[in-house]
């Protein structure tokens, strides 16, 4: 893998979020074993960048060091992903009634075009799946991707600076994890739980639409439960 090389007065904030995001995205994986020096050459960057950055991840808990000069990214138990998956359908939850409140005509138009896009690969899909031919791994990134911005988009609806700074605190499972289970209960057949889930975009967004805090809240947690709850279930598979 290949990092961004990265060129600013702001290196080690740079390297932070370069790091940061190469561990939520699964680019650099849950217990590999991580060099400041060999960081420091794939980011382009001398090692005092990214030495700031990662003592910033070790606060988090996303790094950890084993020796004086040997670290790897973090562990995640069962329990800590429990209760990280827990915190995080709150929050989503809480984000969707700001939402609910402050959602501007433009912002619920945006959400539907999002859906409407989704919608259409979600129907190739089903359509190759009821045929019996492979899934087209660009469809299933698509869906993935678009849902995913759908929620982001939900959350920047809810025009909270802390709420958006806890959830990104809290969410402690990768990118590359979610859409490996994603393609996995496709690829399957495992398509129930995902099928039943795949509404609630849409209830979410008509509780957005009617301004009601108290079901758009309702179903985004629930939502977030379910969702969790299956990546929970794949991972112990």
């Amino acid at each position: 893998m290949t990092l961004p090389s990265l060129s600013s007065q702001s290196l080690s904030d740079q390297a932070y979020k370069a790091l940061r995001t190469a561990i939520i995205q699964g680019d650099l994986r849950w217990g590999e074993k991580i060099t400041e020096r060999g960081l420091a050459e794939r980011l382009g960057v001398s090692p005092t960048p990214v030495r700031e950055a990662l003592r910033r991840l070790e606060q988090e808990q996303l790094v950890e060091r084993t020796g004086l000069r040997s670290l790897r990214v973090a562990s995640v138990s069962p329990l800590a992903r429990s209760e990280s998956g827990a915190i995080e359908a709150a929050l989503e939850g809480v984000a969707a009634r700001f939402a609910a409140q402050k959602a501007t005509t433009d912002q619920l138009t945006a959400l539907e075009e999002l859906l409407d896009a989704a919608d259409q690969a979600a129907t190739r899909l089903r359509g190759d799946r009821d045929a019996g031919r492979p899934l087209d791994p660009q469809d299933v990134e698509y869906v993935f991707d678009a849902l995913r911005e759908f929620h982001l988009r939900v959350e920047a609806a809810a025009d909270n600076a802390q709420l958006t700074r806890t959830l990104d605190q809290v969410r402690a499972f990768s990118r590359s994890e979610r859409l490996r289970v994603a393609s996995a209960q496709l690829g399957v057949g495992e398509v129930s739980r995902p099928e039943q889930r795949y509404p609630q975009h849409r209830e979410l967004l008509d509780a957005l639409r009617e301004h009601d805090a108290d079901r758009a809240e309702d179903i985004a947690r629930r939502h977030a439960v379910s969702s969790l709850g299956e990546l929970a279930g794949w991972d112990r598979t």
